[in-house]
């Protein structure tokens, strides 16, 4: 198996008055199995995994795997950017994604009898990308990046977290994906390549910054050198996305509320 890890642990300024601890866990790796622990670290690193509920509880983490999302809002189906911002389980999970693109698709699964992994976009992808949890993949479409924005889960409440990570699949080339990190102000954190994985195809590659203090506002994830389309080859390096994994969501600074308010339902209108 070939694996290859990296951890790194640094004082990062965010202002001019505060600093935080800054940790930085990547890897890459032939195939799901030896990611898996680069993965579980820092999934550690932010701390239990918490319901899929409205509100904050302060602390842990959630996370997207993509996989509960039905045919309906899969391949060749568009998916909405707001999806895991509903004020119900187990969709409130505090994210919504922008793209300069036209928008965002999630792969097909084997019993839809659509294309798997994006196939439906072009034959040849379901041979170069794979899954880290089987068996959704999450791509923005008309662009190469995913823009993501927390807010308390359910609500419209700006929030900020602890860490952000994602799992990529066939990164080929160094620098083609790389994650910017924001503060609640819009000012960069800094920005952090996914290393090329070690086969030409199908491999899985991780990065993920976390702090002792809840910085990130949002984050932007560039995936390959180009949106989806056409084929690989000549400086072209194509990437989509598996896993997404952050800390809870907290209010953010300046933002004046209770726990309780922002548990409630009603601040976020059903769809």
């Amino acid at each position: 198996m070939n694996t290859h890890t990296t951890l790194m642990i640094a004082a990062a300024a965010v202002t001019a008055a505060s600093a935080s601890a800054q940790l930085v866990r990547s890897g890459s790796s032939a195939d799901a199995a030896g990611l898996q622990s680069t993965v579980d670290d820092f999934r550690n690193d932010l701390g239990a995994l918490n319901a899929n509920e409205p509100g904050t509880v302060g602390s842990g983490r959630r996370q997207i795997n993509w996989d509960a999302a039905p045919d309906a809002v899969s391949a060749p189906n568009p998916f909405a950017g707001d999806f895991f911002n509903f004020n119900a389980s187990p969709r409130a999970r505090g994210v919504e994604f922008t793209t300069p693109g036209t928008g965002f698709q999630l792969s097909a699964t084997q019993s839809s009898g659509e294309g798997v992994r994006f196939s439906n976009i072009e034959g040849s992808y379901d041979d170069i990308f794979s899954t880290f949890s089987p068996e959704r993949l999450f791509t923005a479409i008309g662009s190469n990046i995913t823009e993501v924005n927390f807010f308390i889960p359910g609500t419209n409440i700006p929030a900020t977290t602890t860490g952000f990570g994602a799992v990529f699949t066939d990164v080929d080339m160094y620098g083609s994906t790389f994650i910017e990190y924001y503060d609640a102000a819009g000012a960069l954190l800094g920005s952090w390549n996914a290393e090329a994985g070690p086969t030409a195809a199908g491999s899985h590659t991780f990065v993920g910054v976390s702090y002792d203090e809840a910085l990130e506002g949002s984050v932007r994830i560039y995936s390959g050198t180009q949106a989806r389309g056409g084929t690989e080859g000549g400086g072209v390096d194509l990437v989509v996305m598996d896993d997404f994994i952050f800390g809870e969501p907290v209010p953010a600074p300046g933002v004046f509320m209770t726990l309780a308010l922002a548990a409630t339902p009603c601040m976020r209108r059903k769809r």
